[in-house]
């Protein structure tokens, strides 16, 4: 006598099940502390598709002094290993606003090779440190390998400074002519601050050298000076949805010229930006001490997203600045060099097809969509870092740089 069909499927499905669970070998006893719940999640492809495309992290050297690797790295250039360009000069003399970036622009390839060509056998360390009148002498020299067991001579492209004895103006620090220091304050931090609340001649907009009058400016004194800051924006980490904090822009300084009273007395100087009443008074800090350090790449993994454009709202480039929502509790530093990729595009597949079948049996076949992977645009060095943000500065772009591109390792 047959079973019922019913009754067969479910006694199937029943040994199946029995089956799989004494097969399977993350399915295992009491004793042996495992259960289903231990079994290896499916990984999400998705995520980590083009991951790779991000750049990797530079690998540790036991003889890494600091940035500036002992074993030089070169492009191939044809039969060449060389990242110096063919018209380079023998020997540049540094002018007044001559910066590292800009010269190695002009000299090498790729610019971030500069640490890695720089003659560590000389007495300046610290290549991002030059003068104006400084000789440099870009050259080559003979470097001894091995190769299978024989020992050959290569080329080696070297960059040497001659220090001149007039040392006319200030040092020049790699990045710090364009830099622009913007805060990110807690809000309460924020309304806590003095502020602008008049202008001697009732204008909206307060023109440099001009007085200005400021409440809850506390415990100062006369010929003091403060930063003048504009809030400009908030800042939101686009993974986790966290307020990090409000921008604030600087705009000037004002130096106290009338401290007795409740209401402070200023005079506006050193305006760079529009000066409005209700901005707010921060105490100087030069933060410019931070770029002694050495340009590098990061030892790390490092994968982010542009938050913010400074001075710009829809597209930046060369020169600009960008905020990416990871700081110092990522291991970001100052003098970091990161790449900036933009998500690739969508393409159409020419060939492949999906062939579909509607609710009247009609067979249609539509063209395959194909995400292309991202593309390295830019390169940006990390000037300042706080504990969930960075700002860089974009020393070589190929491209326009906008708000949600990816950084990644160069």
């Amino acid at each position: 006598m047959f079973m019922s069909l019913p009754r067969l499927a479910i006694l199937s499905a029943t040994s199946l099940l029995l089956s799989v669970g004494c097969n399977n070998k993350y399915l295992k006893s009491e004793n042996n502390k495992t259960s289903l719940s231990t079994v290896p999640a499916v990984p999400d492809r998705k995520i980590d598709l083009y991951d790779q495309h991000y750049g990797k992290p530079k690998p540790r050297d036991r003889h890494d002094n600091g940035g500036y690797s002992s074993t030089p790295k070169y492009k191939k250039i044809g039969h060449k290993r060389i990242p110096i360009k063919s018209d380079a000069p023998i020997r540049y003399k540094v002018k007044k606003g001559d910066t590292l970036w800009g010269i190695s622009n002009k000299f090498l390839k790729d610019p971030w090779f500069w640490p890695e060509i720089w003659d560590k056998n000389q007495k300046i360390k610290n290549p991002h440190l030059i003068f104006p009148n400084d000789v440099l002498y870009i050259y080559q020299s003979r470097r001894k390998v091995t190769r299978g067991g024989r020992i050959e001579e290569i080329l080696v492209p070297q960059i040497r400074v001659e220090r001149s004895d007039k040392k006319m103006g200030e040092p020049i620090a790699a990045l710090a002519p364009f830099l622009a220091w913007p805060r990110v304050l807690a809000k309460d931090m924020i309304d806590k601050a003095p502020y602008i609340v008049d202008g001697k001649n009732d204008h909206l907009l307060i023109s440099n050298g001009q007085t200005v009058y400021i409440k809850n400016l506390n415990n100062r004194r006369e010929a003091q000076s403060y930063s003048v800051f504009h809030t400009e924006k908030k800042l939101y980490d686009p993974q986790t949805k966290e307020l990090l904090g409000y921008e604030v822009s600087y705009s000037a300084d004002a130096e106290i010229t009338q401290a007795k009273g409740n209401i402070a007395s200023a005079t506006i100087l050193n305006m760079r930006r529009a000066v409005r009443i209700g901005d707010r008074l921060l105490k100087n800090i030069d933060e410019t001490i931070k770029l002694k350090g050495t340009i590098r790449a990061p030892h790390r993994k490092v994968r982010a997203s542009i938050i913010s454009l400074y001075d710009a709202k829809l597209i930046s480039g060369k020169g600009m600045i960008i905020a990416f929502n990871a700081g110092r509790q990522k291991g970001i530093k100052v003098g970091h060099i990161l790449g900036v990729y933009a998500q690739g595009k969508t393409v159409t597949d020419p060939y492949a097809k999906i062939e579909k079948v509607d609710y009247k049996y009609i067979k249609t076949k539509t063209p395959v969509r194909i995400d292309l992977p991202p593309e390295r645009i830019a390169t940006a060095i990390v000037y300042k870092v706080d504990d969930k943000l960075s700002y860089a500065l974009i020393t070589k772009s190929d491209h326009i740089v906008k708000k949600g591109y990816k950084i990644g390792n160069p």
